[in-house]
């Protein structure tokens, strides 16, 4: 068997990452072990670390922390202590293939571990680009990783503009959209009762994640938010934002608006219920990636704020509005009341794939060749680096 190892810090990359991780334990040439860490471990995501634990792809190890601040400097102190322990963990798993995803500093203590320790490592959606500390991050870790998985040609392009060579990429698509095509969805019926939503009524999703170099605004683009949700007049379903500098001031100030009519609020509601939530909304209003990602497939309304998914890949169903009351308030408006916007989500495509990207990893995973060429990025080779061609990608 071919030993895969994957780390997972965040309710988002587990909801990505997902189908992969079915996909590798589904497969008898491949055994998975996930490292557990970061966001996880927060009181308030305990969610999200029971759905872990409840999916049962693989052996897990969990290393719990604590996150002595909310600002950069306690961020880059926890990327450090994450590379010793991570460290310590593949040197007792010894996996074949540590395979990562995204922008998270889990993900970059990871690789940094796992090229000094020769052990293969492929990085999926690489090459994007959102506008913040993420991208700096992301870079990083296409530099130490030895295999390239992207969502969209645009990243491939970038990938190669970075110097990666041609042969160590394959575009794959997204992995977060296979879900949409394997999850069961939840009824309306059932999101109505379970988070008291008026009965064939329209309402939002929001989400507002903290941008790192704005972290001393976060307070106050979370309260801008809310104050401007609830001119808007509908019902709203708030999830938590992340852990990063200045997320627990926007929890602080989302948690003192509990109670107020308008508002539900939801630390984790867990991949299936969310992305049912997401299915029957009139539209998702706020800064995660999902507004880009997952709502093109579902052709449903995406209100994108701020600077935090500055230069993302964009469908045609995203409107995009600074985080300013007004502003917010009128592009709500236009995607719930303007006929011509709302006829242009028929024909809505998804840049990001086709919902197929598991299997196309499982894949690559088992014809990755393991070798010393493979590992040694900076040598040239003419030995390809899979034993044979992968259907449906592109390059």
């Amino acid at each position: 068997m071919r030993r895969i190892c994957s780390i997972t810090g965040s309710r988002a990359d587990y909801g990505l990452m997902q189908p992969v991780y079915r996909a590798i334990a589904a497969d008898p040439a491949l055994t998975l072990e996930i490292i557990v860490t970061g966001m996880h471990f927060l009181p308030e995501f305990a969610a999200s670390l029971s759905e872990v634990r409840s999916d049962r792809f693989s052996t897990l190890h969990e290393l719990p922390e604590t996150y002595p601040g909310d600002d950069g400097k306690a961020m880059a102190a926890a990327i450090g202590q994450r590379i010793e322990v991570i460290a310590t963990t593949l040197d007792r798993i010894r996996p074949d293939i540590l395979l990562l995803q995204g922008d998270r500093g889990e993900m970059l203590a990871g690789a940094i571990a796992a090229a000094h320790m020769n052990i293969a490592i492929v990085h999926m959606s690489g090459g994007d680009v959102s506008g913040t500390i993420d991208d700096s991050v992301r870079n990083a870790l296409s530099k130490f990783a030895h295999f390239h998985l992207t969502n969209s040609a645009p990243s491939t392009q970038r990938l190669l503009a970075m110097g990666e060579a041609p042969a160590r990429i394959l575009e794959v698509g997204e992995p977060g959209l296979d879900q949409l095509l394997q999850i069961e969805s939840v009824s309306r019926a059932t999101l109505e009762a379970q988070f008291d939503l008026p009965a064939d009524k329209p309402y939002l999703v929001a989400t507002l994640h903290p941008v790192t170099d704005e972290a001393h605004l976060a307070r106050s683009q979370m309260r801008t938010l809310l104050e401007a949700l609830n001119a808007a007049g509908l019902i709203v379903v708030f999830t938590h934002p992340n852990s990063d500098a200045g997320g627990r001031e926007m929890r602080e100030e989302l948690e003192g608006w509990r109670g107020k009519p308008f508002l539900r609020i939801v630390p984790h509601a867990g991949s299936a219920v969310y992305l049912s939530l997401v299915r029957h909304a009139a539209a998702v209003v706020g800064n995660s990636s999902s507004g880009l990602f997952d709502t093109p497939t579902l052709k449903v309304p995406a209100v994108n704020l701020g600077s935090r998914q500055t230069g993302r890949l964009r469908a045609s169903n995203v409107i995009d509005a600074p985080l300013d009351r007004a502003a917010i308030i009128a592009a709500i408006g236009r995607v719930l009341n303007d006929s011509a916007f709302r006829k242009t989500l028929e024909d809505c495509r998804n840049p990001f794939g086709d919902g197929h990207a598991s299997e196309r990893t499982v894949a690559v995973l088992k014809a990755l060749r393991l070798n010393p060429a493979l590992i040694a990025k900076w040598q040239p080779t003419a030995e390809p680096y899979l034993t044979s061609p992968v259907a449906g990608v592109g390059r």
